[in-house]
């Protein structure tokens, strides 16, 4: 009635076409082709929006666009950062991993355990293995004058990353005290700290098997 009373209304419901634009472009990250919006028009049965929607899930670009949210979550970079800022040459399968995951489906808690622990889990899994790359994507000062300090550094944020990413805290504040408002100790920040702090960085993946 208060739209009436200003002369508005609801706007009309979307056409097939516009319905088309919209989930392509939420889902796959691309405009629909012409073919596409053409037999989405001319089809009038009650499932073809169903049908639609899992024809763009099953889409190679659905994985590659929505992988792109977490790989922002985690940092993902393939260069280290800091003045020298090398070149990461093998992050690229981190990525391809992630992009996997999406379009194949990968249950989350699994996704999750794969990341943290996928090397002890899951050792002979190559994708398992994969997936503890996002635990090297701290800035890394590959030339830093205190080596024992940058690694400090590193492990301090990829602590406050985990804590943003895997729990929704900003942890990292209790890195230098205990939290202001949440309850988050120094000894939480040290202690989640300690189950990543024997990390060592080895820039190399296995090309296959004894068997192979």
């Amino acid at each position: 009635s208060r739209l009436e009373a200003q002369g508005l209304a609801f706007s009309p419901p979307a056409t097939p076409g516009e319905l088309l634009r919209r989930v392509s472009f939420d889902l796959t990250g691309l405009p629909p082709t012409v073919d596409q919006i053409g037999r989405v028009s001319r089809d009038c049965s009650p499932d073809a929006y169903s049908r639609l929607l899992e024809t763009l899930l099953a889409s190679p670009h659905y994985g590659e666009t929505w992988a792109r949210h977490w790989l922002d979550l985690v940092r993902f970079a393939e260069t280290a950062g800091f003045n020298a800022d090398p070149a990461r040459p093998l992050a690229y399968k981190y990525r391809d991993y992630v992009v996997r995951a999406f379009n194949d489906d990968k249950p989350y808690d699994r996704f999750i355990e794969e990341h943290l622990a996928g090397d002890e889990l899951f050792p002979n899994q190559h994708d398992a293995l994969m997936a503890t790359g996002c635990l090297l994507m701290w800035p890394d000062e590959s030339n830093a004058s205190d080596v024992l300090l940058a690694r400090q550094d590193g492990l301090n944020d990829l602590t406050a990353n985990i804590g943003q990413v895997f729990l929704g805290l900003s942890i990292g504040c209790a890195q230098c005290h205990d939290h202001k408002f949440d309850p988050l100790s120094q000894r939480d920040f040290y202690t989640l700290q300690s189950f990543f702090s024997g990390i060592v960085r080895k820039d190399r993946v296995p090309l296959g098997t004894r068997s192979e």
